[in-house]
């Protein structure tokens, strides 16, 4: 009697170092790949397809999709640093036009903030560019914040939210559609009403 049959073997394509991002260091890693195999009298003869591919660290055992290779840490921080300040600017856009009105004083803080935040500062005339464009556009500000949920830490949250309360304070009086915006922003980071209330304490609290 003729016994065949197939099997599933793991062979290492390759190995070297990479950035694993459960163990947060460079790791040495093993590239695998996963065949079918045709066996006769349980003797794998010949691979019959590819049944995928992953990378093992050696130092956890984590296994990855390929791609994790060409993770690169710095790259980003920077991609998500670029996404916040993206992010904040327009939660400071968005809290200026929430009363329907545009006050010079708004922008200027916008541009102050701004600056302070990433040391580089907009023009009035690209800011007021901005601002009309947005006015004109689909609300694509959430989607921009739920780009970043998973990411933004306690501290990016009151940034941002700091931010959008100095805007609506910046003309001397925070309407209560600024500050409703400014909820609904906050509820969307996932922060609770209660951290919310104690960061705007905090920031009335300093003036």
């Amino acid at each position: 009697m003729i016994i065949w049959g197939s099997k599933a073997i793991t062979g290492t394509l390759g190995a070297g170092n990479f950035n694993c991002p459960v163990c947060a260091v460079n790791r040495p890693y093993d590239q695998k790949r996963v065949r079918r195999f045709f066996t006769l009298y349980f003797i794998p003869l010949f691979p019959t397809s590819t049944l995928g591919q992953y990378v093992e660290c050696r130092g956890c055992q984590g296994t990855f999709e390929p791609n994790i290779l060409s993770y690169d840490p710095a790259a980003e921080v920077q991609k998500t640093e670029a996404l916040f300040m993206s992010a904040v600017k327009q939660i400071m856009i968005h809290v200026c036009l929430a009363d329907g009105s545009i006050d010079d004083e708004e922008v200027k803080q916008i541009q102050a903030i701004y600056e302070e935040l990433t040391g580089a500062r907009i023009g009035e005339t690209d800011l007021r560019e901005e601002i009309t464009i947005i006015s004109q556009s689909d609300n694509t500000l959430y989607g921009l914040i739920d780009q970043l949920n998973g990411q933004l830490n306690d501290t990016g949250k009151e940034t941002a939210i700091r931010s959008a309360y100095l805007i609506a304070a910046a003309d001397g009086n925070v309407d209560p559609s600024e500050l409703e915006m400014i909820q609904r922003i906050a509820h969307r980071m996932g922060m609770s009403p209660t951290h919310l209330n104690g960061v705007l304490a905090a920031v009335q609290q300093a003036g």
